[in-house]
């Protein structure tokens, strides 16, 4: 039987902290969370990032804000060679060439009466468009 008594107590405690801090970080990266991803890199290759939960950076064009059903939504453009369709949900503060940090579910096709391609839903409650998500400015 494997004793313990040599051991001094805060030193086992700090290994069971690491421990557990590798765990927590492992099952982070293997369940696939948020990707930091370029606007290029989603539309060149949209099918690899269908469905996932990403961050995207880059300079806004065109922003319009809009009342749905389910409340203010703005749409705009997120760029740095290549653009992606941004729908935010909320209150978002955006104005046409400011530089922002997206994160939330990306999409290669969306729409029900108005088909997209390339679509980061960020915000808001529908099933599947990744819940509760984050706009903040870039540095």
């Amino acid at each position: 039987m494997l004793s313990l008594s040599h051991l001094h107590v805060p030193c086992l405690r700090a290994a069971i902290t690491r421990a557990a801090f590798l765990a927590a970080l492992a099952s982070t990266v293997a369940c696939g969370h948020t990707t930091q991803i370029a606007p290029s890199a989603l539309a060149a290759n949209p099918a690899d990032y269908d469905g996932q939960s990403v961050t995207v950076s880059g300079t806004v064009k065109n922003p319009t804000a809009m009342q749905t059903r389910r409340g203010t939504a703005t749409t705009y453009q997120l760029c740095d060679n290549a653009c992606i369709t941004v729908i935010a949900f909320g209150d978002t503060n955006v104005s046409d060439g400011s530089q922002v940090t997206a994160s939330g579910r990306f999409r290669a096709s969306f729409g029900r009466k108005q088909m997209m391609t390339n679509v980061l839903i960020v915000g808001g409650h529908m099933r599947g468009s990744g819940g509760a998500a984050a706009l903040s400015p870039s540095p």
